[in-house]
């Protein structure tokens, strides 16, 4: 008889979300900080300090992806593991539908605010930019709409305008 033992080769998984958000993270902080180095350094040490730390996190959003990837062997007795509503995942580390769902809008919130801050200027595209969180947040109250909106555009503009008579971007159509 033979003592070879005969290994199969694990099968590939295909990556969970936390991996690769991680490993884009960790990819946009490489991109910009090839960027810093045009600055000074004393310029660049802010945001350099930044990036490392979204590298940094990037990683570890990663690792924490690859780890959890890996699904528990059979018969160790562990309970699955439960979302928030109580639901077993139907496989660790499968991308269910929707999960990218909000990050995607978020996402498209910060683009189109950051477009829209040349054109409109600062304190209306930073009005529209908080209630387009704020409704994708799932709030659906005037108030909290008006308050929120109302009090921080005041702030903001009280803060830059009066204190630090720093002016604010005013857009295209308000020049």
């Amino acid at each position: 008889m033979s003592t070879e033992s005969t290994t199969r080769p694990r099968p590939l998984r295909s990556p969970t979300p936390d991996t690769i958000l991680g490993l884009v993270l960790t990819a946009i902080a490489a991109f910009f900080l090839v960027y810093t180095f045009e600055l000074s350094a004393q310029a660049a040490a802010w945001p350099r300090a930044v990036l490392a730390l979204l590298a940094v996190l990037g990683v570890a959003i990663a690792v924490r992806g690859i780890r959890s990837g890996s699904a528990p062997a059979a018969g160790d007795g562990a309970a699955p593991a439960r979302d928030d509503d109580g639901a077993a995942p139907s496989e660790q580390g499968e991308w269910e539908r929707g999960v990218l769902r909000r990050p995607a809008l978020t996402l498209g919130v910060v683009v189109v605010y950051v477009g829209l801050l040349e054109v409109i200027g600062f304190l209306p595209a930073t009005a529209l930019y908080l209630l387009g969180h704020l409704w994708f947040g799932g709030v659906r109250d005037w108030r909290v709409f008006a308050g929120v909106v109302v009090g921080l555009i005041a702030f903001i503009h009280l803060l830059f305008a009066y204190e630090l008579n720093v002016p604010l971007p005013t857009g295209l159509l308000f020049e």
